[in-house]
């Protein structure tokens, strides 16, 4: 069984994840926003100065797998406004550098 999210149903069971970690439910109800790829990504990285434990190895690799998953059906919210393309460095830099 799959979770259920706003999007419909994802490819990564998260019974175990939200079993072992009910509050990460909230996944299903911001599937398919830029929020939810936020925050899927700040689990997965130390925003804590090195004080975050982790989480086990079973429970991480479904994080990843959601992020993935995520990023492949919302492409559009994988990468930041501040993000920038090849070849625009010198419109930020100012022309002449």
């Amino acid at each position: 069984m799959n979770a259920m999210t706003r999007g419909g149903m994802t490819e990564t069971d998260t019974r175990a994840l939200y079993e072992r970690f009910p509050h990460l439910r909230k996944i299903d109800v911001m599937w398919g926003t830029r929020e939810c790829r936020d925050y899927l990504f700040q689990l997965m990285t130390d925003t804590r100065g090195g004080k975050r434990q982790g989480f086990p190895a079973e429970h991480a690799m479904t994080i990843m797998s959601l992020l993935m998953e995520h990023d492949r059906e919302f492409p559009e919210f994988e990468y930041e406004p501040r993000d920038f393309v090849w070849g625009d460095e010198h419109r930020r830099r100012g022309s002449g550098r």
